[in-house]
């Protein structure tokens, strides 16, 4: 790979890194509205406007988690990509630019 792909390649994969913390984000949020409507809620516990026993509301909180889970292992994939890709730029000079994309993966 030539060091414009490298430089393609590295924004793509910042821009896929932001989609799925975004993602994460909102799995996050979900999970804890479901642990606090599991834990603190009134039974049967009310999960999104329907109610449910505390067991199946603390599945899909299980899976909530699950979800966010593995967001998190796709972005530390993600990294983990991104810093290989990088350590074959090691000993060639870099604009400012591009040490700014590099500095995002660490």
């Amino acid at each position: 790979m030539n060091r414009d792909d490298i430089f393609a390649r590295l924004g793509s994969l910042l821009s896929q890194m932001k989609w799925v913390n975004r993602l994460q984000l909102l799995f996050d949020f979900l999970m804890f509205y479901g642990a606090w409507q599991v834990f603190f809620g009134a039974q049967p516990a009310m999960l999104f406007g329907v109610a449910m026993p505390r067991t199946n509301a603390a599945m899909v909180t299980f899976l909530f988690a699950m979800i966010s889970w593995s967001f998190s292992a796709i972005r530390s994939n993600y990294r983990r990509q991104g810093l290989m890709l990088i350590s074959t730029l090691k000993g060639k000079t870099l604009s400012e630019e591009e040490t700014n994309v590099i500095r995002q993966f660490k």
